[in-house]
């Protein structure tokens, strides 16, 4: 198998281990002259109140839990995080109309650090019949972490605020995440992980291990199929590097 494969079963690996911890709620489409915003809520313990240019949008959001979509107009939109009526974060994000974004609040790989906020935008293209485009990010308070498959690593040195893309066959597999270079223990897992055909799913690893408060948030967005039986593009997005494996679960797994 050479590089480019190792990296597609890698990630199809990474994505499906979250969503087999949450539960997946499914977003309508947004009109096109608008821009559509998700708020992740990562951060452990908490109970967070979300403003969207001064305006309320969702109160009592707790940890792992989506909020929204909510239709905003196109341009800049300042997010605001309060705990208790004390402003956690305030961010401000631009969007464009007809795009979709998920932005989340969550802990850097240093506990220590204060909150952080990452964007991410969601790619509503449709994937083939049978497959869905999943999306993972890591969010949590872990340094760079080795994602295994039956005790081998398949893919080295994913970071805080890394996200990686990928159209996958639908299909339930068994993961376990370890810090980087490490044998264990492991962050998450191990696992049997599945993972359904349709839309966008989004998954994001949140919490700190240290205390653990490891979970994982889900949403997914209705895209519709292409109808295609194969996907023409794989976005490898920002993550590390894939290590070398070759075994039965790569073999024939995007034939």
């Amino acid at each position: 198998m050479d590089v480019i494969a190792d990296r597609r079963v890698t990630l199809v690996l990474l994505c499906i281990g979250a969503l087999a911890l949450a539960g997946v709620a499914v977003s309508p489409g947004h009109a096109a002259e608008t821009a559509e915003v998700f708020v992740v809520q990562g951060l452990p313990g908490k109970t967070l109140d979300v403003s969207i240019d001064g305006k309320s949008v969702q109160s009592g959001v707790a940890t792992a839990k989506v909020a929204g979509p909510f239709d905003v107009e196109p341009g800049s939109r300042t997010v605001t995080f309060a705990d208790g009526g004390d402003t956690v974060l305030e961010r401000t994000v631009k969007v464009t109309a007809g795009s979709s974004k998920d932005v989340v609040i969550h802990l850097p790989a240093s506990e220590s650090a204060k909150p952080t906020v990452t964007e991410f935008e969601n790619d509503l293209s449709s994937p083939p019949q049978g497959k869905a485009t999943l999306a993972v990010a890591h969010t949590a308070a872990v340094p760079p972490a080795d994602i295994r498959v039956d005790g081998k690593v398949l893919f080295e040195n994913v970071a805080n605020g890394e996200s990686l893309t990928l159209v996958v066959p639908a299909g339930t597999y068994t993961v376990d995440i370890v810090p980087t270079g490490k044998d264990g223990p492991a962050v998450l897992g191990p696992l049997e992980l599945p993972v359904k055909a349709g839309g966008l799913d989004r998954v994001f690893a949140v919490g700190d291990p240290a205390k653990k408060t490891m979970n994982v948030a889900v949403h997914t967005i209705a895209t519709g199929s292409s109808g295609s039986d194969r996907p023409d593009r794989v976005d490898t997005g920002t993550g590390g590097q894939a290590a070398g494996y070759v075994g039965p679960l790569g073999a024939g797994l995007f034939d």
